[in-house]
């Protein structure tokens, strides 16, 4: 893991405790973070503290460390004395970083030691700093660049800042800005943050802090109760225990109490080399790096010091080292065959067969085997052989009652519900005396038992697919949901922590309950020859997806050129139509895996005032986490203002009509920073906002916004 630089806090006034923050690198291209990719880890955060303290402040009582990416704060981990200093230090300044583009050489500093220090070029220092000779200065002030950025399409200065995880000031300070303004082509130099040097006095020795069993832990953005667990060295059962919780789910901010068995922050790695290996084994199907440590009783960083990984990302038939100081090694499949079986068991719904495995005490391979399935597809009603070693049948399903009941969600309307229950839009508004077809979220409907028994009979297949992460998902959540286990979709996905981003793609393998977005939406792919004059950014307006997402499909990142004949693979998206509640409104699509793909930039679009009735035409000119829009010309902008007042950042319900198609979407009308459209009555570009979209500010939901699209799909009154 690279970071840029790092900062030491104190966390109150009246402590000597210090927490020490860390800005990890972010080279990602335009939007990078609102298209949900983060940076993975690749060496663990403790070890990178670890360095940190032990160089530059080997006496500071350091408690916490916090990771920062593209200004936002992802994980804190308690380091629980783990790496403070048992050495007594005499008095001494330490230095903590602040804001600045300038560093300041010291004796011995040449430009190439900088260059390979800061992992840039001579030739690059010397380009953002005018110099003609390689001589420096004791003391000289230099711009060290991360980056020389051309200004494309949609770069504006907030925007770069957060790209390259810089500040507005300091590319403004280092290109001698003065306002935010920028033109089409301009080069400027992206800078490395450094520090105007203050100091921190410590006059007394810092000893180890022990782990304290009252400490809590406060739950930040991209949190689960599975990520915190492993960095505390705990179970999610003592967490869930400890906290009286009763599921899974946690909210950011929420303070967690940190169970007494805590006994570290995730384990550092050892300073002295991991002991021979006296074994190997064979990466099969299924496997990961957690399931693989966990059945030998060994750690995922041992498994990874052995067989010096870099990343979580395994491969089958890969040999792997175990390390000396496991215990045992996985139970091999047996070579004799099952002994018959003596009891049956018929499936009823909600069975799958991990469910029936758990129940009888027996493994998901006893039960295939001893009824030969090749899947782990069964039907209600099917008979299964259980075999002899099984311990106890399972409790007898309570009697269902004549009706269930199910709680209206976003997206939700009569014919959608009926669908998925198995039933229609008369029955369901007989048994609920509904006399119109607007639902409310939160409201609970009665569905007819005979439609909950079909329903649930149709999701009993299991199949892998493709889920598209919202709001509010974790890794927990969704094992839970379509039956499968954490560990299979870190495989799966190779992913490398358990952090999701809203829109991310993920493969659930061999999963129950498969949403109807994994089967209504389809994407395929078609081939793009290079030619002279191509560049990545107007191949995706050309293409209309995001600029990321067509990098990720070949390879690519915005630091590649290309090259004329090259062959790129553009993703094609096929987003269906949905049934509205109303002629008078619009279809309810996720921004994300839906509408972006719809009003892509560069179209245009009828708005229509969900309360006025009056319209206007407007386009979008740039945008990831929302539309950013303009009005196409000076009535349009008239008839705008005219429903807002004026320009205002008020959130209105609105109807856009793009292709014969009628969305649900949310605008404000205040125009800011860069514009594309000339003469049109207005200086920048407006919002506009579709279910699920988010503020580019933060990453987050805007809950004004959210309510006025869910008014605009009938959703809500």
């Amino acid at each position: 893991m690279d970071y840029q630089k790092f900062e030491l806090k104190k966390i109150n006034s009246t402590s000597d405790e210090y927490e020490l923050i860390i800005y990890i690198a972010d080279h990602l291209s335009e939007f990078a973070e609102e298209f949900g990719s983060i940076p993975k880890d690749k060496k663990d955060i403790v070890e990178i503290a670890k360095s940190i303290i032990k160089e530059r402040y080997p006496a500071i009582k350091v408690k916490v460390a916090k990771v920062i990416i593209g200004g936002i704060a992802v994980t804190t981990i308690p380091l629980m004395g783990e790496i403070t200093s048992a050495k007594a230090a005499s008095p001494s300044n330490y230095s903590v970083q602040s804001n600045s583009i300038y560093y300041s050489t010291k004796n011995n500093d040449t430009l190439w030691n900088l260059s390979q220090k800061y992992n840039t070029t001579v030739d690059n220092i010397k380009r953002a700093n005018k110099l003609s000779s390689d001589v420096l200065q004791v003391n000289q002030q230099l711009i060290i660049p991360k980056s020389f950025h051309t200004v494309n399409t949609g770069d504006y200065l907030t925007v770069l800042a957060k790209n390259y995880n810089t500040t507005v000031d300091g590319i403004r300070q280092a290109n001698n800005l003065t306002s935010d303004n920028t033109r089409l082509g301009q080069t400027l130099i992206i800078p490395m943050i450094f520090g105007e040097q203050t100091t921190v006095q410590s006059n007394e020795p810092a000893t180890p802090t022990p782990p304290s069993t009252a400490n809590h832990y406060t739950v930040l953005a991209g949190d689960s109760l599975s990520v915190i667990a492993r960095n505390l060295g705990v179970t999610i059962n003592d967490l869930k225990k400890e906290n009286n919780l009763t599921s899974d789910v946690i909210r950011v901010g929420q303070v967690l109490a940190i169970p007494s068995s805590a006994t570290h922050a995730p384990t550092p790695s050892p300073t002295q080399p991991a002991t021979p290996t006296t074994s190997n084994y064979t990466v099969v199907a299924g496997d990961s790096l957690s399931v693989i440590a966990r059945n030998f009783g060994i750690t995922i960083d041992d498994l990874k010091r052995a067989n010096s990984l870099i990343s979580d990302a395994i491969r089958v038939g890969q040999v792997l080292a175990i390390p000396s100081n496991a215990t045992h090694a996985p139970a091999p499949s047996p070579t004799q065959p099952v002994t018959p079986t003596t009891s049956n068991y018929t499936v009823v719904a909600g069975d799958s067969l991990s469910v029936i495995a758990r129940n009888f005490g027996i493994t998901i391979d006893d039960l295939k085997r001893a009824n030969s399935l090749t899947s782990d597809a069964i039907r209600v009603g099917q008979v299964l052989a259980i075999p002899s070693n099984a311990t106890h049948a399972p409790t007898p399903s309570p009697v269902q009652p004549t009706t269930t009941n199910y709680t209206v969600v976003a997206g939700d309307y009569l014919w959608s519900v009926a669908q998925r229950f198995g039933t229609s839009v008369s029955d369901l508004k007989s048994i609920n005396n509904l006399t119109s077809d607007v639902l409310q979220i939160g409201q609970t409907l009665q569905i007819p038992s005979t439609a909950s028994e079909s329903s649930k009979t149709v999701t009993e297949e299991r199949k892998t697919f493709t889920y598209y992460v919202k709001s509010g998902d974790t890794l927990s959540l969704l094992s839970k949901q379509f039956s499968v286990t954490v560990d299979s979709i870190l495989s799966a996905n190779l992913l490398r922590s358990d952090i999701l981003q809203i829109g991310q793609a993920l493969s659930i393998p061999d999963g129950l309950n498969a949403p109807s977005q994994a089967s209504a939406k389809t994407i395929t792919y078609t081939t793009h020859t290079v030619v002279a004059g191509d560049n990545i950014w107007d191949l995706s307006v050309k293409y209309r997806i995001p600029q990321l997402e067509l990098l990720r499909a070949n390879n690519l990142s915005t630091n590649n050129t290309l090259s004329i004949g090259q062959k790129l693979t553009i993703p094609v998206h096929h987003i269906p139509v949905k049934e509205v509640v109303s002629s008078n409104h619009g279809e309810y699509l996720d921004w994300w895996t839906e509408a972006q793909y719809i009003f892509t930039i560069g179209k245009k679009a009828k708005v229509t005032d969900l309360i006025t009735g009056k319209s206007f035409y407007i386009q979008r000119t740039i945008g990831a986490n929302h539309a950013d829009s303009e009005t196409v010309s000076a009535s349009d902008t008239n008839i705008a203002k005219s429903i807002w007042g004026g320009f205002s950042w008020n959130t209105r319900a609105v109807i856009l009509e793009i292709d014969g198609r009628k969305l649900a979407a949310s605008m404000s009308f205040m125009p800011h920073e860069r514009e594309y459209i000339a003469n049109n009555g207005i200086t920048g570009h407006f919002d506009v906002y579709f279910a699920n979209s988010t503020r580019h500010a933060d990453g987050k939901p805007d809950p004004l916004h959210q309510a006025q699209v869910e008014r605009a799909a009938g959703l809500t009154r």
